[in-house]
């Protein structure tokens, strides 16, 4: 599991943050992260597909895109939006 902190001169994007995310992601916390688009979002389960625990509290985030999210999220455990 790696533990993304946040450096110096560097900016959390989609781009980096697909690079972080894999099979080992058991935990993400996104919460007040708004620059995020709806399609990313819909993407998290399937780039993550181990999550445990997911954080998308103060998310804009469509009902098509949350339900292809969690449909491909089958350990998680827990979900706070």
């Amino acid at each position: 599991m790696a533990n993304i902190k946040r450096q110096r001169r560097t900016v959390l994007t989609e781009e980096n943050l697909k690079k972080f995310l894999s099979i080992e992601t058991l935990k993400l916390n996104l919460d007040h992260h708004n620059w995020l688009k709806d399609s990313f979002l819909a993407k998290i389960g399937g780039l993550a597909p181990n999550l445990k625990d997911l954080c998308l509290r103060r998310l804009p985030i469509s009902n098509a895109s949350f339900t292809e999210l969690v449909h491909k999220l089958h350990h998680l455990e827990k979900l706070d939006v």
